[in-house]
This record gives C-alpha cells, structure tokens and sequence, in this order.
C-alpha cells in the first residue's frame, strides 16, 4: 500500500523527514521556465529559438543566483549544452532534410506511397504508417524514423488530398510507444539492467504492452485529425517546385525504399551485434580470474576505507552479507561463485571511483574515456568495464585482466562506422540525391541548389531543437531530480500502488527535463531504491513497463521529440502542444492500464 514510513534514523532525527528534506526552489524556477517559454511563443509570438535561448538563460541565471555562481559560467552552461544538443542532432536533421526533399522531388516517396496503397487499401494507409514507425523504432532511435517517414506522409497527403495530421500522428504512435518499452532501445535496455529485469522477458512483454497502446494512438490520431485537421504546408521556399511524375517515369520500389531501408538495417546491425556483445558481459570477473581466493579475502578484510578494496566494500549495492563473504576465504565452488557475484555486483556502483582510494594507481585509458561519457545514460555493461579496469590496475596480483574483445565485440566494433546514425543517413542521403539526379535529368548545380534549399530549412529546425535541448538542460541542472528524489522519499508501495508509483515518477521527471531516456533511467533507479529487496506479487517487467509508459507523458517544449514533429511535420506549436502532447499522454495512460492489466491476468511470478 502507498504510504509514508518512518524508520528509527528518522525518529531520532527529525530534519531526516520527507518534508523537512525536500527543497523546493528547483521547482519553482522549473515553473519560472515553463511560464516563460509558454508566454514568449504563445503569448507573444515570439520564434521558437529565440524564445528557448532566452528561457534557458532565464533559468541558468535563476540557477547561478541560487549557487552563486558567475553570470559568465552560467551562460556558459547554457552555450555548452546547446552545442551538446546540436552535435547529437545537427547531422542527422541535415540528412534527413535532404532525403526528404530528395525522396519528394524525385518520386521515390510516391512510388512507395503507390505500392503501399494498392496493397492496404487508403482508409489503411496510417495502420501501414503506424506499423511501420513500431517495427523501425525498435532497433533506431524515434527521431531518425521519423525523418525517415514523415516524407511518405506527405506523398501520401499529396496522393489523397486529405488526413495529414493522422498520417503525421500515426508514424509518431508506433515510434514513440516502442522507442520507451521495446529493447535495445537504450532507454527500455537500461531499465531492464537497472530493474534486473531479463532482456527477452522485456522484448516480448514491452512489445505487447505497447501493441494496444498503439492501436489506442492510432483511434485518438484519426480522432484529432478529423475535429482539428491540418494541411500540409511547404517546409522550404521552392518545397513544390518540381512537377509531380507520371506512374510510368516513377523509380523503382527498391530504389525508392533505399533511402529509408539502408540506414535502418545499417544502424540496425550494428544495433544488434552491440546488443549480443554485451549480454557476454565480458567486464564481469569469472571465478578463474580470480588468482588466490584465501589472499583475495585477507587483502579486503585488512583494507582501509580509503583503499580501492575498501572502496569496494563500501557500495551501498552491497548488502552485509555480501560483505562479509568477500572478507571470509572461501572454502568450495558455491563461495568462491558468491565471492565473485558479490564483487561483480559491487562493479556496478557509479560511485566507485575516488580520486583519494586510487591516488597510487595508475588511470587505464579505458577508464579515463568512460568517465567522460555520460555517466547517466552509460550501460551497466560499460559501468562495470569502466571500474574493472581499476580493480585490474589496483590488484594485478589478486585479479586477472578483463578480455574485453571478443570475437563478437570486434564484429561490433567494426560496424561502428557504418551503424553511426550519421553516416548512415550520410550515405541515403546521398542514395537519394543520385536517385533525384537521375530521374529529374538534372545537372549537378542544379542538384547543388536543391540540396541548398533542403539544407537552408533543416538549419532552422537544428537551430530550434538544440535550444530545446539547451533549455532542458538547464531545467535538469535546477536540480529538479534531486527534489523529485526528495518528495518520494520514504515512499513504499506493493502490488498495483508500486506500478501507479512507478509511472507517476517518471511522468515527473519527463515533464520537468524533457528526456525521456533520462526520465527512464532515473525513474527505474528511483523506484529500485524504494522497493529495496521486496518483491512484487507480479513479475518485475511490469514496474519496466509501467516506467517506460510514464516517460511518454508530458511531453512539451523541453523534448526535442517535440521540435521534430512540429517542424519536420509543418506545424506551428500551439498545433503541437494540442496533437503530440495529448497523443503522448494517451499512448502513456495506454500502457499503464495494459500493463496493469497484464499483471493481474499474468503476473509470470518468479
């Protein structure tokens, strides 16, 4: 049952209580943005870039007014954050206005808009959009498959004359609900880590739990288009200018498809050998790594607490227990495979590094380079390469070195190139230029000058989303997570109330930051703590699940997913927030109830 709990430490310290502890400023400056974001672009009319640079230095200010910090180190967060943003979305926009305007201009998106017609008939064309976006989402991320799509949608509006809107919402439905609960999308892969929740058990259940929730989508989708509908409007200057072709002068279905197919199957493949190399978990240290189980336990039974051992010893992953079967030799087979699970679970903790415990070791390069990255999106997989690497360096006499590159590893490695998002749209891009050269009988300035023009408007689109990302970056730094931690501390919950709590969380947190991968992440990890080691009646998938539904809703101007259906797709923002942000809170609201549904019917206990 939800509730609160008080445990002795917080009797015998009152400032311990859940109200006593929770700041709420991050909470009111996360509001100062939402109001000033909302008022400089519907209130005023303000451009969407503008209005977003200017709320997020508003809240970076507010942020160094609270932390005194300097005003220049503040705007400086605010231009390193929109050069984060851009770097992960400048490319891949740029691409995608290219295929676009290519697939468009040349045919290919009819061509592929024709075949699919005549196959479903055109009252199923969006079931065919929709169908499509949940099958590619699953292995790319929702924003390269929705560049990918969005150029069929407008061939196919071109072709009826009629139902933009759904078809928008459609590839926007089945790309969303498998992007947050079907694996290896990292989002739904870390959850199920973080929860220990099975890898396939997470596939097959995300992906029935979203199958409803899709359909659910798709009704609400043709319900929006026909009480609001919107046409569709040129996304450039010279967006119409080619004439449409004849049937008979239309490329070929795999020429058409190849813009779309080979950055699917490229980022794909290498998708899945990561995928396959990971589960082998080759951070993981085996019980023959270890050279001598009796000096193992007498070196961490003498370590201090500011020894890399003791550093070890400390994780709070680790119960007592664990503890103590580290510290104690191990006589048989079954200790020394608890040895070495207790150790590889204390591997995993992201605060193992300490500049003081590992003062006299020497750095590995591998480590050196995670530590770099970020830390609250890194795979547990990479979590526990990054701090084996410093057990390896700290004891080479205890320990043997990790053999990280294995076979499959390096087939993965060597699809990095080629399974890069923005090479791979690098290379349709290009696919579908040649394709318009050649069915339009173009010269290649003539070529250059439609290129130009796709670029000129994909510019404006990379400029507004890397501002969105800008200003939710500085929503997260307010420390609007720490306060969300705050106010459900000392929550317990059971049974239904765990996954009603699990969703809430993480809808929180997607609504105050904007990403829904960090919402996941840090929602799974948030309800982790609250359950402690109490198991639910029901399989933990479901509290997967139930997250992964909540990161979907809320979804506003701080979620770049929303910048890319507004301006890919042509419309303005206030049309967003009425069809996306709604759509997002139904397909959100679906997955709860089915899968609290499921979890009832089948609770696949145990």
């Amino acid at each position: 049952m939800l509730g609160q709990t008080s445990t002795q430490s917080e009797l015998d310290d009152p400032t311990a209580s859940t109200g006593a502890l929770v700041d709420w400023m991050p909470a009111v400056f996360v509001i100062v943005g939402i109001v000033s974001v909302l008022t400089l672009i519907i209130g005023l009319k303000l451009n969407a870039f503008l209005a977003l640079i200017i709320s997020a230095i508003l809240v970076s200010v507010l942020v160094g007014f609270d932390s005194d910090a300097s005003m220049g180190e503040r705007m400086g967060a605010v231009v390193s954050s929109f050069g984060s943003a851009a770097a992960g979305v400048g490319i891949v926009i740029a691409m995608a206005a290219i295929i676009g305007k290519c697939m468009l201009d040349s045919g290919a998106a009819d061509r592929i808009v024709r075949t699919a017609v005549d196959a479903t008939g055109e009252k199923k064309a969006s079931l065919g959009l929709m169908i499509s976006g949940f099958i590619l989402a699953v292995p790319v991320f929702f924003d390269t498959v929705f560049y990918l799509l969005v150029p069929l949608a407008r061939s196919l509006y071109r072709r009826t004359n009629k139902n933009y809107l759904r078809y928008l919402m459609a590839i926007a439905t089945g790309g969303c609900i498998t992007h947050t609960l079907v694996p290896p999308t990292p989002g739904p892969l870390l959850v199920a880590a973080i929860l220990n929740v099975d890898i396939g058990m997470m596939m097959i259940v995300g992906a029935i739990v979203a199958v409803p929730s899709a359909m659910i989508g798709l009704l609400f989708s043709i319900y929006s288009d026909k009480k609001t509908p919107i046409p569709m409007r040129p996304l450039g200057a010279n967006d119409d200018k080619h004439k449409p072709l004849d049937e008979s002068k239309l490329p070929g279905l795999f020429v058409s498809l190849l813009p779309v197919l080979l950055p699917v199957v490229l980022i794909g493949a290498g998708t899945l050998a990561t995928t396959l190399a990971d589960r082998e978990d080759r951070a993981a240290v085996l019980t023959t790594d270890i050279e001598d189980f009796d000096l193992l336990a007498e070196r961490f039974a003498a370590a201090t607490e500011k020894s890399p051992a003791g550093r070890l010893l400390a994780s709070e992953l680790l119960s007592d227990k664990q503890r103590q079967r580290i510290t104690t030799p191990a006589t048989n087979d079954s200790e020394e495979q608890a040895v070495v699970a207790a150790i590889n679970e204390a591997l995993l903790d992201p605060d193992y590094y300490s500049q003081e415990a590992f003062a006299d070791v020497a750095m590995p390069e591998i480590t050196a380079q995670l530590m770099k990255a970020d830390q609250v999106r890194m795979k547990p997989v990479d979590r526990r390469r990054m701090n084996r690497a410093l057990l390896d360096a700290a004891y080479p006499e205890l320990i043997a070195a990790q053999r990280w590159d294995s076979p499959m590893r390096k087939t993965a490695n060597s699809l990095g190139l080629w399974s890069n998002p923005n090479f791979a749209l690098l290379l349709a891009a290009l696919a579908a230029m040649l394709t318009l050269k050649i069915v339009r009988s173009l010269t290649w300035r003539e070529l250059n000058i439609d290129v130009e023009e796709s670029l000129m408007g994909g510019g404006v689109i990379i400029l507004i989303t890397a501002a969105g990302g800008a200003f939710g970056a500085m929503l997260s730094q307010t420390g609007i997570g720490e306060t969300i931690q705050q106010a459900f501390r000392g929550q317990s919950a059971s049974g239904i109330a765990i996954l009603l709590l699990a969703w809430v969380v993480a809808a929180v947190l997607k609504v105050a930051q904007g990403s829904s991968t960090v919402a996941m992440i840090v929602g799974a990890g948030m309800i982790a703590a609250i359950m402690g080691g109490e198991a639910p009646p029901f399989n933990m998938v479901y509290v997967a699940t139930a997250v992964g539904s909540g990161s979907l809703m809320g979804s506003w101007m701080n979620d770049s997913g929303f910048w890319v259906f507004a301006k890919m797709g042509g419309l303005t923002e206030s049309e967003a927030l009425r069809t996306w942000t709604p759509l997002l809170a139904t397909l959100s609201i679906g997955g709860l109830v089915t899968t609290i549904i499921l979890s009832q019917l089948v609770p696949i206990a145990g």
